[in-house]
C-alpha cells in the first residue's frame, strides 16, 4: 500500500501509484492539509460492518458473515477518495488560491449534505460486498 505524499492518496499496487504521482497536481491541496478519514471517527465502523452484512444477506444469500477490518479501511479509502475529487474539482488556474477565514457554507447545506454522502457510502459498500470474491465467510478488501 503507497500513500502519495502531496495529496494523500492511498494506492494498492504499484501501477496506479506511479500513474497518479505522474499527474498529481500539488497546487490542488488547500493550505497543504491532508485529507485522512481512517485516523479519526469521521465514519461509523459499525454502520459500515452492519451495512455490509446485511448487503450479504440480501444480494449474496448470506455468504459472508463476517466483515474484516481491511474490508473497512477500504471504504475509508473510497470515501476519502471521492471527498478528495471534490476538494480538486475547481483547481484555480494561475495563482495559488486565496485564504480566507469566511464560511462560505451553511448548517442547511451541511444537512442536505449529510443524506447524499450516506447514500453515496452505501452504494460504495453495496458495490463492494457485490464485488467480493466467493472464499471464506469473512468480508476483505476487494483490490
Amino acid at each position: 500500500m503507497n500513500s502519495c505524499p502531496f495529496c494523500g492518496g492511498i494506492y494498492y499496487n504499484d501501477r496506479s501509484f506511479n500513474f497518479h504521482l505522474f499527474n498529481c497536481n500539488r497546487n490542488s491541496m488547500n493550505n497543504n492539509e491532508i485529507l485522512d478519514l481512517a485516523s479519526g471517527r469521521y465514519l461509523n465502523e459499525s454502520a459500515i460492518k452492519e451495512h455490509a452484512l446485511a448487503c450479504s444477506k440480501q444480494f449474496r444469500a448470506g455468504k459472508f458473515t463476517r466483515c474484516g477490518s481491511d474490508f473497512v479501511e477500504e471504504v475509508k479509502a473510497d470515501v476519502e477518495s471521492v471527498i478528495r475529487e471534490i476538494r480538486n474539482k475547481c483547481l484555480t488556474k494561475l495563482h495559488e488560491p486565496l485564504a480566507t477565514e469566511l464560511v462560505f457554507t451553511t448548517g442547511a447545506l451541511c444537512d442536505k449534505l449529510q443524506p447524499e454522502l450516506n447514500a453515496l457510502t452505501a452504494r460504495i459498500i453495496q458495490n463492494k460486498v457485490q464485488s467480493q470474491p466467493s472464499c471464506g465467510c469473512t468480508l476483505g478488501r476487494t483490490r
